[in-house]
């Protein structure tokens, strides 16, 4: 009985099944490697410079929170112009980070409250920027009346001290001629009674003279005190209240000058009172420029803590990114151990089968 197939048909068929698997092998090879590869290539390009530009932007919203305490630290306009001009390099350096975790669209929603606070917290350092050249506009302007209020509370002591001087010569004569009765007896029966009766209203008048002088001092001294002391009150209570003590001690001075005789000077008083009570009572006196500086300087700290609460909005929002970010790295990584496996155990039964 002759056989079906001969040699030669047999040895075809052989090398046709042999040459099959060999092309199997290459095609499971080429879509493994395929597929390995889009795997890798959705780990390396597609992820991992998200989760970079993620963390940067973790980093970069601390960096700028830092630097807000800075801007109310600063001592003079310069410096906090300076600390600003750094300020908006690393905001435009945040949105440039933002930007390109948006262009790859996952997780928009996420990214959009990153980019919503984001927003808020420029709009934040903005008011803080604008608060503290605020402040410094008040400081400039109350060391300017401060200034100007000494000068007119170092004439208004000065111009006493002449009225002062020569009744206190009076009164230290008067002294001295009543002090003399003491020591020579004889003296009350020789001394003329025209001299002693001058003498004694010399002294009275020069008493009577001092004393408006003397509360005049003291009320100015008073008024000085307070207001001065009034550039470095932290407490606002007391700030409102300064005003009107202030204006009881100014009518009471004005109510001394009319006890003065010397017309002159009781105008030069006036006139110098009426310059104090400006710097002293009022909408941009010395207590109301310091009442709007710690207005100012309360508003910039709550500006400071709210700054933080946006940063840590962003780091919360970019920490739920990286974890997805992450996740969809794990699940690629996955796929492609999958990938490897399947590929392997394909090439193992063609490899048999050959």
């Amino acid at each position: 009985m002759g056989t079906k197939f001969g040699v030669q048909s047999k040895l075809l068929i052989s090398f046709a099944v042999v040459g099959l698997m060999a092309v199997i092998s290459a095609i499971v090879g080429a879509v493994s490697f395929n597929q390995f590869g889009n795997a890798l290539s959705t780990i390396t390009e597609e992820k991992l410079p998200p989760i970079a530009a993620a963390q940067a932007l973790a980093t970069g919203s601390a960096e700028i929170v830092a630097i807000a305490p800075r801007i109310v630290a600063s001592t003079n306009l310069e410096e906090e112009e300076a600390i600003n001009a750094e300020l908006a390099v690393r905001l435009e350096q945040l949105g440039a980070l933002i930007s390109e975790i948006e262009a790859t669209g996952f997780m928009p929603e996420v990214i959009s409250s990153i980019n919503d606070n984001r927003a808020l917290l420029e709009d934040n350092l903005r008011q803080l920027h604008e608060a503290t050249q605020q402040r410094f506009q008040i400081g400039n302007e109350k060391a300017s009346k401060l200034e100007e209020f000494q000068n007119l509370a170092k004439r208004y002591s000065d111009t006493l001290k002449p009225v002062l001087s020569y009744t206190q010569n009076d009164i230290n004569q008067g002294g001295e001629f009543i002090a003399s009765f003491g020591k020579d007896s004889a003296k009350k029966f020789a001394t003329d009674k025209d001299e002693i009766l001058a003498t004694f209203q010399k002294y009275a008048s020069a008493i009577e003279t001092r004393t408006p002088i003397l509360e005049l001092e003291r009320l100015g001294s008073s008024a000085s005190n307070m207001i001065i002391s009034s550039t470095t009150e932290d407490q606002a209570v007391r700030l409102s209240i300064i005003p009107v003590r202030i204006r009881g001690t100014y009518s009471d001075a004005l109510s001394k000058l009319e006890l003065l005789e010397n017309e002159r000077l009781k105008t030069f008083y006036v006139d110098l009172i009426d310059k104090m009570q400006k710097l002293s009572v009022g909408d941009g006196s010395l207590p109301d420029l310091r009442k709007r500086e710690l207005e100012v300087t309360e508003m910039s700290q709550s500006l400071v803590v709210q700054s933080g609460e946006y940063a840590n909005a962003v780091r919360n929002s970019v920490a739920e990114l990286v974890a997805g970010l992450n996740d969809e790295v794990n699940e690629a990584a996955a796929q492609a151990a999958v990938v490897e496996k399947q590929s392997l155990t394909a090439l193992t039964v063609v490899a048999a089968i050959g």
